[in-house]
């Protein structure tokens, strides 16, 4: 009995010690400020997901990863790892896709900014390639400046003739009709230069960068 109340004497004295020890380690740990806007409320990793909109599956987006914040006045995904993703008609057909090294997707705006090596495809195969592409995500079918950059892009048809558009280009949710911005082409010998100035305009006031 006299060993056993011993070994409990000892025992307790190694808990106080440790415990006071804890206390003044952190006691002396340094206070490091953080600022809430620079975390994100939401990490995820190898996304791969379905995306409704009013109540019918729209799009389907695949990301290494995927960052939500919602610490600031207008709350933004962040892909800094690059997208992919796929928009879908009523019967799940692809109607076109994005694939960008980062992308931005501002929520109360409904706007996507995609950056770096963005290649954006329409429902015909037409390409779109470019540095930075703004996707109004709520514009109406018919709204021209869906879709739009003041980037060179370069647009490649299904057949292989290509043109470019020195100060970028704007279209609708179907990416057509596509009006470049002070364009230029270059195509092969069968094809005529008009089929490139039917599709050029100026920069138009209508388009305002965020």
């Amino acid at each position: 009995m006299v060993l056993q109340t011993k070994s409990t004497v000892i025992f307790l004295l190694i808990c106080c010690i440790v415990t006071i020890s804890c206390n003044n380690s952190k006691k002396n740990m340094p206070l490091v400020a953080v600022d809430a806007k620079t975390i994100p409320m939401v990490h995820t990793e190898n996304v791969s997901t379905l995306i409704s909109d009013s109540g019918i599956v729209r799009y389907g987006l695949d990301a290494k990863i995927w960052d939500i914040y919602s610490n600031t006045g207008d709350s933004y995904w962040y892909f800094p790892k690059g997208i992919h993703v796929e928009r879908y008609d009523s019967l799940f057909h692809v109607e076109g896709s994005i694939v960008a090294d980062t992308a931005y997707f501002f929520e109360k705006k409904e706007l996507w900014r995609a950056v770096g090596n963005v290649v954006v495809k329409n429902t015909e195969g037409t390409t779109f390639e470019t540095s930075e592409l703004f996707w109004n995500q709520k514009a109406t079918p018919n709204d021209g400046n869906a879709f739009y950059t003041f980037q060179v892009v370069k647009i490649t048809n299904p057949d292989g003739n290509f043109m470019y558009g020195r100060n970028g280009f704007r279209a609708n949710q179907a990416l057509k009709p596509i009006f470049l911005f002070s364009g230029k082409g270059e195509l092969n010998v069968n094809e005529s230069s008009d089929s490139i100035q039917q599709n050029t305009m100026v920069r138009p006031d209508s388009i305002h960068h965020p």
